[in-house]
């Protein structure tokens, strides 16, 4: 890969996804100053809407840590957002079209929930990085972001990221629909809940609470759902963070963040086979 030597102001950055880590994501680098926007083509799934933009999707505009993603249906609301930094444009458009829209110098995707991962990205921008163990670095993108196990954030620069049991210091547990409909929560997020408390209803049948807790994550009201879907998540503790960025989200932001100003600074990767 050819370095780009450009100041951050300058590069701009196409983030696919709009959970809780691609969010996270593009959080981080609009801090940093970068040209960001998102690109979500389906209707999120996304529990953890506060921890996302994903509400941006539905409602025009969701904000996460204080800044804002603001949906962008006209090509005149996309050059906004992303030349005046005001908001995070969020494009809804086939990929094929945003990825083509705009002389992207790094695309970063995330394989979202209830979603198959995008195809290879390598042809499509200077840097291109994927998040989690759906990608192969090498063949689907240039770098993989490590998300599970002791090390968040890591960069992998050649196959694909280890895989790890699924793990939380949070005991949370996911309510799944037993049939399909539309489901109309009356519970919100946050909220505390004792087992057996109605969360909503999938039609007219009530889904209740299996355990006791708080509200992490809830389904949207009025979202068709089908059988196995994940209506609401329940964290056991009661403490558990509810909004805004969590700690392991953002030490795979800062991963790639770091990953992106190494590669297009032209930074050589650090190397200890010929240490002495």
């Amino acid at each position: 890969m050819q370095a780009m030597i450009m100041t951050t102001h300058e590069k701009t950055v196409l983030v696919c996804g709009i959970g809780e880590r691609a969010s996270a994501v593009t959080r981080r680098l609009a801090s940093e100053g970068y040209a960001v926007a998102i690109h979500q083509e389906s209707p999120p799934k996304t529990l953890r809407r506060r921890m996302s933009f994903s509400d941006a999707w539905f409602d025009v505009q969701a904000s996460l840590d204080g800044f804002t993603a603001r949906r962008a249906d006209t090509s005149s609301e996309f050059l906004l957002g992303l030349q005046s930094r005001r908001f995070i444009p969020v494009l809804t458009q086939r990929f094929s079209d945003v990825a083509g829209r705009w002389p992207w110098n790094v695309i970063v995707a995330t394989a979202e929930e209830e979603e198959p991962p995008l195809g290879p990205l390598l042809d499509l921008a200077e840097l291109t990085i994927g998040i989690g163990a759906d990608f192969v670095a090498g063949r689907d993108c240039h770098l993989v972001i490590q998300t599970e196990g002791p090390d968040p954030g890591a960069i992998i620069r050649h196959g694909t990221t280890s895989r790890f049991p699924e793990t939380s210091r949070e005991e949370t547990r996911k309510v799944l629909a037993d049939f399909s409909g539309v489901f109309r929560a009356n519970q919100t997020i946050g909220s505390a809940v004792e087992a057996g408390d109605t969360l909503g209803f999938i039609n007219s049948f009530p889904i209740a609470a299996p355990i006791a807790g708080r509200i992490k994550g809830m389904a949207r009201k009025g979202l068709a759902v089908r059988a196995g879907a994940p209506l609401a998540e329940l964290c056991a503790s009661g403490g558990g963070r509810v909004a805004g960025v969590d700690d392991r989200s953002s030490l795979i932001s800062r991963g790639v963040a770091f990953a992106i100003e190494a590669e297009l600074e032209g930074w050589a990767p650090l190397s200890f086979e010929n240490w002495r």
